[in-house]
């Protein structure tokens, strides 16, 4: 029987103050025990486990030493008998093994484990694991009750699922060369659901939890591009009335002419601390565009964000709704747009009757072609907003 401590009962840590905490608990054991110490590290998928928690034990304990359970993976041959399983889930890894060499470990035993590299089927007892005074176990399912039988310290690395999704579209569109809606996808789909099912509940067995939430300053360069874009404040009525007289001096071409609605999330609960912008945007023919933003101001006249965009599907918009039921805010527009010698226009009319002028363009165009358009449309260039429209509607 393990007895299931309750959420009060176990300290959380940010990953910044965390080792300090963690390595009293593990020489405290040290010095009670007579063998083998193991320390059991579970994670969130995308909490970035190994470098930041059981390597830095590693590398801090000389005797000491990392077993992964990758290495206990069923293999190809399983899951192509089992399709109803994902590589998500308990049932994938031989866990009788591993808690039997671990078991052996502990007991201060020498053991050979399998060799996997996620193409091929497991080639058995190919790698020689031998026993010290520190075991360190990393993996999902690291806290599963079972093992757990065998705990000296038990961490979990903890992070939201925003997080979770971020730090996935970062690293499997370079790792994976997948589309990031099928990345999405498969997170809402499988990932998600078994995170919450198999892995979630095991917090309750760790000693400690590690928080290693997704920190957008730092991150948010992952995406690699850049948006840079302004708008202004105008008067719908005076910018209608001119708009046919602008179109032909400046050479415009009118490009279209839509109604949309932008679905902004703000997973956090702190959308106004955090400036992070993330949002679906129905736009033409019911099709919906993802975008993650991050805003880099420092003295810029207008918004300079990191960002990530894709399109989506409408089965994945509704699941990735269903994640923050309450932190959705809608905002339609009827929006305009123009091509100006590669600087995009839009002219957006908002639900609650503020019009603006916005543009989007490339840093070299800011002091040209954008002044020349403003001194057209009668605009000081020195009203510019860099807030999105979900701060403007709720300032």
């Amino acid at each position: 029987m393990i007895f299931k401590k309750t959420k009060k009962d176990i300290k959380t840590y940010n990953l910044t103050d965390w080792f300090d905490s963690v390595s009293k608990l593990i020489d405290k054991k040290i010095i009670k025990s007579k063998g083998t110490i193991v320390i059991l590290v579970a994670w969130g998928t995308a909490s970035w486990k190994t470098s930041a928690v059981a390597k830095k034990i590693n590398d801090f304990y000389p005797d000491s030493q990392l077993l992964s359970m990758d290495n206990y993976y069923r293999g190809p041959s399983f899951m192509k008998e089992h399709p109803e399983y994902n590589f998500d889930q308990p049932e994938v890894l031989n866990l009788d093994l591993f808690y039997k060499h671990l078991k052996e470990l502990k007991n201060w035993k020498d053991v050979k484990i399998p060799s996997f590299d996620f193409k091929n089927d497991p080639v058995m007892d190919a790698i020689k694991i031998k026993a010290s005074k520190i075991i360190i176990v990393e993996w999902l399912f690291a806290l599963d009750d079972k093992l757990s039988k065998l705990w000296d310290v038990k961490v979990f690395v903890d992070l939201g699922v925003h997080s979770q999704i971020l730090r996935r579209l970062f690293r499997d569109v370079e790792r994976t060369w997948d589309k990031a809606n099928d990345i999405l996808k498969y997170f809402l789909e499988v990932v998600g659901p078994m995170h919450k099912k198999y892995i979630l509940p095991t917090k309750n067995n760790a000693d400690l939890v590690l928080i290693n939430d997704y920190i957008p300053d730092l991150e948010s360069r992952n995406a690699k591009i850049k948006e840079t874009k302004v708008r202004y404040r105008v008067n719908q009525k005076d910018i209608k009335e001119s708009l046919s007289e602008i179109v032909y001096k400046l050479w415009w071409i009118y490009v279209w002419k839509l109604e949309e609605t932008d679905y902004f999330f703000d997973p956090t609960g702190n959308y106004k601390k955090s400036w992070e912008i993330l949002k679906v945007q129905k736009v033409w023919f019911n099709r919906y565009f993802f975008s993650y933003l991050w805003p880099e101001f420092e003295d810029n006249d207008y918004e300079d964000r990191y960002s990530m965009k894709f399109f989506l599907d409408y089965t994945t918009l509704q699941s990735f709704r269903e994640l923050f039921p309450n932190n959705v805010h809608e905002i339609s527009k009827l929006r305009r747009t123009f091509y100006v010698s590669w600087v995009l226009v839009c002219l957006d009319e908002l639900e609650n009757g503020d019009t603006f002028v916005l543009f989007k363009f490339e840093e070299s165009y800011w002091k040209t072609i954008i002044s020349d358009i403003l001194k057209h449309l009668k605009i000081d260039a020195r009203t510019g907003l860099k807030k999105s429209y979900i701060d403007l509607m709720n300032k």
